[in-house]
């Protein structure tokens, strides 16, 4: 009989032939960030570090900068309602209820709404996160080709006598870049009676001309959705999530989320962070402007290049290669001429759509962004 460590290497062995090893890489503080989720740039934005060194010296002599225990017992704080207030308002909700992580919020949100009397109707390229979700509710999944309203159609349209159907989507694609027409699955839910809910992270403080709160603001659909997820670790450049909706969906999840009810609170340190950076979101749309007027120019050389980017609109810019080891080696001459880009590749992404995945952030520079496409073509055509 094997030991499990032999075991476990012959499976890596079976990874690493396949070119799908992967292995935990520092990010290099002298390359331009080119990968990570922080769009705006607001993780180091001197306002926010001033805001929250201000904070914690006021709150110093009062309560503790954690919360040691669930929200249920100890871990409520003033602060914890006092943000959930204006995250609702932020999203144009009725509530809101604060997550350690999004990964937390969906797996929580969906196994609390959904059972095995329920059916859900899934776009193929949602998150893993959502996938999971639906997989621990029990309820039957219609997996819908992607952002096909009228296959979404046809499943809502088809009878379910048993229990409730949901129609559940992300609305800017964190592997893709595309959005997806939430108006249009807003007016199908309500037509065959469904309940929308949508994981808006990677919109949240990009898009919304009034609050810059997301795709769901954009489209007008706040308050047509039974539940909005938001991450917090990206266009508010701070980390956690929350989930915004209608009042009675909020407290149902503080009564029956196990993922809420069974883990430490998120820290007031925490809350302070998304504080300032709601702040900061509030006082003007000049930052997001910039950020996807760069992301369309970036978008429109790498198209006259004549490469791949799918059909992405944001700051998700994928550059699609195909094979595994290419895109590796690209990535891999990218970093090594100062600019951090990561390959992505199954699971993660359908087999065969191996990809650079571009984030654009709102303190690129054009020289940047052109020097970006230069040393890429020329990657590509060494590999």
């Amino acid at each position: 009989m094997r030991t499990l460590g032999r075991e476990l290497e012959r499976r890596l062995e079976r990874i690493r032939s396949s070119g799908l090893y992967r292995s935990l890489e520092d990010a290099s503080p002298e390359a331009v960030d080119f990968c990570s989720n922080d769009y705006l740039d607001l993780s180091r934005d001197p306002r926010l570090r001033a805001f929250l060194i201000e904070r914690l010296e006021e709150e110093a002599a009062v309560r503790p900068v954690s919360a040691p225990s669930s929200r249920l017992l100890r871990g409520n704080t003033p602060h914890h309602r006092l943000l959930e207030g204006k995250l609702a308002r932020f999203k144009g909700t009725e509530a809101a209820l604060v997550f350690p992580s999004g990964y937390q919020a969906n797996l929580g949100l969906l196994s609390a709404l959904m059972g095995p009397r329920d059916r859900v109707v899934s776009d193929r390229l949602n998150h893993a996160s959502i996938i999971d979700g639906i997989r621990l509710s029990g309820a039957r999944k219609i997996i819908h080709p992607h952002r096909d309203p009228e296959a979404v159609r046809t499943a809502l349209a088809t009878p379910h006598p048993r229990g409730r159907t949901f129609l559940v989507t992300e609305s800017l694609f964190s592997m893709d870049g595309d959005i997806a027409p939430l108006d249009r699955y807003a007016d199908l839910a309500e037509e065959w009676g469904a309940d929308l809910i949508v994981d808006d992270s990677h919109a949240t403080g990009l898009f919304g001309d009034s609050r810059g709160s997301g795709l769901t603001e954009h489209f007008g659909i706040e308050k047509r959705a039974a539940a909005i997820v938001s991450g917090c670790g990206k266009g508010l450049g701070v980390a956690g999530a929350f989930v915004a909706g209608p009042r009675t969906v909020i407290d149902y999840l503080v009564n029956v989320c196990r993922s809420f009810i069974f883990t430490t609170s998120t820290p007031p340190l925490l809350l302070y962070a998304l504080e300032a950076a709601l702040e900061i979101i509030r006082s003007g749309a000049e930052r997001r402007e910039r950020l996807l007027e760069l992301s369309r120019r970036l978008r429109r050389q790498l198209r006259a290049q004549g490469l791949d980017t799918l059909d992405s609109a944001g700051p998700i810019v994928p550059v699609i290669l195909g094979e595994n080891r290419r895109a590796l080696a690209v990535a891999r001459r990218l970093r090594e001429q100062g600019m951090d880009v990561r390959a992505l590749r199954p699971p993660t992404v359908p087999s065969g759509t191996a990809r650079l995945r571009i984030s654009v952030h709102a303190n690129h520079t054009d020289e940047q962004l052109d020097r970006l496409c230069r040393v890429l073509a020329e990657a590509l055509e060494a590999v």
